[in-house]
């Protein structure tokens, strides 16, 4: 194994175990979307429809893919995550599920792209 591909190895893992430990208050990693988070998309589907603006193809049905997410611990945690409508066409959505498990939809963002990182809003 040579000089470089050593040096490159050790940064790939340092830069894995800093990303790997959730911080309180911070936004953790993106990861791909689980089927748990795609039930949480789901349970909250009307909620994010109603957030929409009109003429977002409220009315036909519309997928509700979840493909990454990120998120932060606090009382409860918030998800942030990339949610494919459409062929090209994502949205982002930020959901607040208690201690208690309630959710809720308390932020959306249009006219995402599958490059469009996923950041706190």
């Amino acid at each position: 194994m040579g000089f470089v591909t050593v040096i490159l190895s050790l940064a790939a893992t340092a830069v894995f175990l800093v990303n790997a430990t959730p911080i309180v208050g911070g936004l953790g990693r993106a990861q791909l979307a689980t089927p748990e988070i795609q039930q949480l998309v789901d349970s909250v589907r009307d909620d994010i429809i109603s957030h929409l603006p009109i003429g977002y193809d409220r009315e036909m049905p519309l997928p509700l893919k979840a493909r990454f997410y990120r998120e932060q611990v606090v009382a409860g945690t918030n998800y942030f995550i990339k949610v494919q409508t459409g062929p090209l066409r994502f949205i982002h959505v930020r959901i607040y599920e208690n201690l208690d498990g309630v959710a809720s939809v308390t932020g959306i963002q249009l006219q995402k792209s599958i490059r469009d990182p996923i950041e706190y809003f």
